[in-house]
């Protein structure tokens, strides 16, 4: 009997021990775990760049000049200031810039007296009554129809020795009144007598008109009205006083008055072009 518990006993010693050293021998066989996610950005922290906004972008610059625009104010004349000052004012108003006067006169008088009359007859005139701001016109009177509307005209070289390119800008600016003399073949005694504007040249043998608006024929009215008028300089000009400023006139038996005629050139230039425009539109 005390055998039998004494097997037993060794058996149940020997279970003890094998239960307690299985554990051990698994645990030597496995892998130790990764750390954690949490544990690795603990101990290896990832820096990224800080979040910001993107920079502002620049606008693409415009494909064409911004617009000139036109005064949103009517030019005032300045009554301390001259008849050609105020002009020189007007035109600065509207933006033409570095304009030099290109018909040749020292005063109103003499500028207006270079004028000839072509197939007509020029008598001045007395304007201090008319309240008007110039002081110095003449009367041109046609006396029949003629065969071309050229075949008559009012007529001013530009001042000598004046430094012209092909491309210059003329502007200027005419008093304007006339009414029928007579009826005639072409012309009926109530119609409005007419004149047009052109810059020519003997550059290109009289051929061109210089693109001078207000374009084509023009009605002067019976009082009188203030008209600013433009064109080019469309060659190359060896010599300034090959221009000339011509008012045609051939349009039957009409009398017609001009005053104050001033011009001046400008350098061409996009911005003196679009002044120009709104000046005489």
């Amino acid at each position: 009997m005390k055998l039998k518990q004494s097997k037993y006993l060794k058996l149940l010693a020997l279970f003890i021990c094998i239960a307690l050293v299985l554990p051990m021998v698994f645990s030597c066989g496995e892998k130790p775990e990764t750390a954690s996610a949490t544990e690795a950005e603990t101990e290896n922290p990832v820096t990224e760049p800080p979040v910001t906004d993107p920079p502002p972008t620049d606008p693409p610059p415009p494909t064409d000049p911004p617009t000139t625009e036109a005064p949103t104010e009517p030019f005032v004349a300045d009554p301390n200031k001259s008849y050609w000052e105020n002009i020189e004012a007007e035109l600065a108003h509207y933006g033409l810039v570095d304009g030099t006067q290109i018909f040749p006169g020292e005063d109103e008088a003499a500028l207006m007296k270079g004028f000839s009359a072509n197939g007509g007859k020029k008598v001045e005139l007395d304007v201090s009554g008319d309240n008007v701001p110039f002081s110095a016109a003449y009367s041109v009177t046609i006396a029949k129809d003629t065969t071309n509307f050229w075949d008559a005209s009012y007529t001013r070289a530009f001042a000598k020795d004046q430094v012209v390119e092909e491309g210059d800008i003329i502007v200027g600016v005419i008093w304007v009144k006339g009414a029928r003399v007579a009826e005639t073949e072409k012309f009926a005694a109530d119609d409005a007598a007419m004149y047009y504007l052109a810059i020519k040249t003997a550059t290109d043998n009289w051929g061109s008109e210089g693109q001078v608006e207000p374009t084509r024929e023009q009605f002067a009215q019976t009082e009188w009205q203030k008209v600013f008028f433009y064109g080019y300089v469309l060659n190359e000009e060896s010599k300034s006083q090959n221009l000339q400023f011509q008012i045609f006139l051939g349009y039957g038996n009409q009398q017609v008055d001009f005053g104050g005629i001033i011009a001046y050139r400008f350098p061409y230039s996009r911005d003196n072009e679009k002044s120009a425009m709104k000046l005489v539109g």
